[in-house]
């Protein structure tokens, strides 16, 4: 998939405040986080390790990314409360720090620039996709 700004990585400050409402879990390679289609329960933290983020089934134009420490994984999906759009698996042993969505919403309401830090990010993933979808030649004009 094409990357976002910073792959994901979350400032300093949004690190600590995730970690303050967080609970650190360690995860084995090849365990799957969460799949496609999944209700949401909220988002993951890398600590240590990766994590591979893919569309169930092959497509060239959104091939898996894979993140690293200080990254988020399910943000979308924990900012919309909707169902995730990716499936995650963890590609090295890793250490991740799991928050709840209700805890994510309310951490957001309470702090604009971290709500404004989302909010560039979530801009980011989809001009990262547009963008892709356009160099696939996914986007046709429409006819009247």
């Amino acid at each position: 998939m094409a990357a976002g700004p910073r792959d994901l990585v979350v400032s300093p400050a949004m690190q600590e405040e995730l970690l303050r409402l967080a609970d650190v879990i360690c995860k084995a390679k090849g365990t799957i986080l969460f799949r496609h289609g999944d209700a949401c329960s909220g988002l993951y933290l890398i600590r240590k390790g990766r994590v591979s983020l893919a569309l169930d089934g092959a497509n060239c134009a959104f091939p898996p990314r894979l993140l690293g420490a200080g990254s988020v994984v399910g943000l979308p999906a924990t900012v919309a409360g909707s169902p995730y759009s990716l499936t995650a698996q963890v590609i090295d042993d890793a250490e991740l720090a799991f928050v709840p969505r209700e805890a994510v919403v309310e951490c957001l309401r309470q702090n604009p620039q971290l709500c404004f830090e989302v909010m560039d990010m979530l801009s980011g993933e989809i001009s990262g996709t547009r963008f892709a979808i356009k160099q696939s030649g996914g986007l046709r004009p429409r006819k009247a």
